[in-house]
């Protein structure tokens, strides 16, 4: 190969290095991170509260947590995850049907809606308790 058949090749490839920016090691450990242990999210960029009221139709969760409530629009990007680790068992991918008043919950805002009082959310990490 040719130095000039390298070049064209990696030019012709760069769309695909350049296209969307690679996620983070913490997007790509998150859904195995306890609620609240999440480093620089929870508490901060995060709510973290009580599941208070789910709306199947309008695929809504209210949260209530200390700040007050906050109302999580559940989207075809919304990522769901069963946090386990109460029982010493692995997180699992969970869906909207998951999702049960009273349980703790962990949700994080889409990032042009932190600081609203509702908004899409990323992701919601739904604690699970341990069984009897």
């Amino acid at each position: 190969m040719t130095v000039r058949t390298f070049v064209l090749a990696v030019v012709g490839m760069s769309p695909l290095f350049l296209g969307a920016p690679a996620p983070s090691a913490q997007e790509l450990t998150e859904r195995f991170i306890p609620v609240g242990q999440s480093p620089g999210l929870s508490g901060k960029a995060t709510v973290i509260g009580k599941i208070q009221a789910i709306n199947a139709r309008d695929q809504t969760v209210t949260i209530a947590g200390p700040a007050g409530t906050w109302s999580a629009k559940v989207t075809e990007r919304t990522k769901i995850w069963l946090d386990r680790s109460m029982s010493r068992k692995t997180n699992l991918t969970g869906t909207f049907s998951d999702l049960r008043q009273g349980l703790t919950v962990e949700v994080k805002p889409d990032g042009s809606q932190r600081g609203a009082q509702s908004g899409p959310a990323e992701w919601i990490k739904v604690q699970i308790p341990p069984s009897p």
